[in-house]
């Protein structure tokens, strides 16, 4: 006869406990449920239409102060809305990483109680903070070209929701941490996402004129 340990857990508990640390598969919700895609890409975005927008400018004033000659090509050149959004969003990316590496969220992160670290809890270096960036502007925003990107953010979707991790994040071992929501803070974040929203429809009807 065979010795049995009673000691030895039970085939339900270890079917129990697969269960338990399995990623939880909410590709039906359109809301992604704990794993957050829209606060995640609506955080980026008001990163990215404030912070970055505010470095943008930055550069353009710095650029037309150092190198006037240049500048006016610099000017022409991101007039064309493609090469203005990749621009922007290489602008971006160090300053990205330098925030997580030091804070492990940015701006519009912390307003959406967003962290980004390992999963030990330690913050990302900045080099991996960087690759992480990198890798957010090829495989989740397509270069910032916004036929490709379409096509990048409906995958990191269905994979994010199915699998509760991106690509950018299982390279670069990192988790995403999504604080829970009270009423002033979803308050603010709505008001931050209508705030970028009417800002960039100023900017598309002042490039129109």
């Amino acid at each position: 006869m065979a010795y049995e340990d009673p000691n030895a857990p039970s085939p339900a508990s270890n079917n129990q406990a697969q269960q338990s640390t399995s990623p939880v598969d909410q590709s039906k919700s359109f809301l992604g449920g704990q794993h957050h895609p829209w606060r995640r890409l609506f955080a980026r975005t008001v990163d990215i239409c404030t912070a970055g927008f505010l470095l943008f400018l930055i550069l353009i004033f710095a650029f037309s102060a150092t190198m006037p000659e240049q500048a006016a090509g610099f000017a022409k050149a991101i007039e064309n809305p493609i090469v203005a959004s990749v621009v922007l969003y290489l602008i971006w990316l160090p300053a990205e990483a330098v925030l997580l590496s030091l804070f492990g969220t940015t701006p519009a992160k912390w307003l959406f109680g967003i962290k980004v670290a390992h999963p030990g809890g330690g913050l990302l270096s900045f080099s991996e903070s960087l690759n992480r960036s990198f890798l957010v502007f090829v495989q989740g925003v397509g270069f910032g070209i916004p036929f490709v990107a379409l096509f990048t953010q409906l995958f990191a979707y269905r994979r994010l929701t199915k699998t509760g991790t991106t690509l950018w994040d299982t390279s670069t071992s990192a988790e995403v941490l999504h604080r829970k929501w009270g009423v002033f803070r979803a308050l603010m974040c709505t008001a931050a996402v209508f705030a970028v929203l009417i800002l960039m429809s100023a900017l598309n009807a002042a490039g129109n004129r």
